[in-house]
Parts: C-alpha cells; structure tokens; sequence
C-alpha cells in the first residue's frame, strides 16, 4: 500500500511516535530520555517549529508543535533520525527505532488544542507511571503551569492564549482544566 502524503501545510499539530515492537522501550533510562530531549531542542532551533508541549513515556513520545509549511515533515525526520542513531550506537543495536512513521494530527481550534494537550499531560496518569500528571518528569506540564523549571525550547503562549480569561491566571486556569477529574 502506497503511503499517504503527510499535511505539510502550517498548522498546529499533535505527534506522536512508537518504538518498534521488537524494543519494548523508545527510552531506555534516563540518558536516553534526555539525548531525546537534546535532539527536540536542537530540532526546535534549526528548523524555527514552536514546541508547545512534550510527553515522553516508555514505549513512545507526543508533542504538540505549531509549524509553518513544509517543516513538519523535515523537522520530524531529523529528529527521529537523529535519535535513532544515537540510540542504535549506545546500545549496540541497528535498523529502524520506530515502529511505523510518525502520526500526525491537525489541531482544530484553541478547544481542540486544550484537549489534546490534556490527553498528552494526563498520558502518564492514564499509563499508570504517576499519580498527577505534575510528577512526571519527563513532560513538559509542571514547567508550563509554573511548578517546575520550563525547558528551554518550550513555547507555551498558544496555550495561555487558548484559556486566558480577564483576571485569572492562565497557568492556574489550564492547571484546573488538566486535572479536573
């Protein structure tokens, strides 16, 4: 079956990637979560893709990015190629890191956008790897709302733009709409 041509027009979008089945784990320790985390940041800067939100758990990864045309595809390429050797070399391994190519979904509207950056926040929850999704390490979440350190590469102004009411805290708004049960 031929594959289907990527939207590569400017947008926001939710990614998402898999490891392949044969590798029970995309991130084996921390190292390995951070090398990722090193080649997003240098993927964000070369390529000018405003990284809105990340999550990564054991067997796979979701950002939230707003791109303009073209990047997406170039950009998701060199990061997951990128990685893939990297990981590939330390653990003496070869051949394809991910499972298929990357997903990619169109963000809607600002709704849409608070949604899935709800279900990318909540995925450790629901994968049962912490009990809120602040005390997970490897999310962009806790810096975003303000209790933690915001990565650097990390743009969340769409987010507080999407949720910004007159008076109110965006950070403290966005908070109560991720953990509300």
């Amino acid at each position: 079956m031929p594959y289907v041509h990527r939207d590569a027009s400017a947008g926001t979008f939710h990614v998402y990637a898999h490891c392949v089945w044969a590798v029970p784990r995309l991130y084996r320790d921390e190292s390995d979560r951070l090398e990722f985390l090193r080649h997003l940041g240098r993927v964000t800067s070369q390529t000018g893709w405003i990284c809105i939100a990340y999550c990564l758990m054991t067997s796979h990864y979701h950002l939230i990015v707003r791109v303009t045309d073209g990047v997406l595809p170039r950009a998701m390429h060199s990061l997951n190629l990128s990685y893939a050797l990297r990981h590939n070399r330390r653990h003496g391994l070869r051949g394809h890191v991910q499972f298929q190519r990357y997903g990619s979904s169109r963000v809607g509207d600002e709704g849409d956008l608070l949604e899935r950056f709800r279900y990318v926040a909540k995925n450790p929850v629901e994968g049962g790897l912490c009990s809120s999704p602040a005390d997970w390490a490897w999310s962009s979440y806790a810096g975003t709302i303000g209790i933690g350190e915001l990565t650097s590469f990390v743009d969340p102004a769409p987010l507080f733009a999407a949720c910004a009411r007159p008076w109110s805290d965006p950070r403290a708004l966005l908070r109560a709409w991720v953990e509300r049960t």
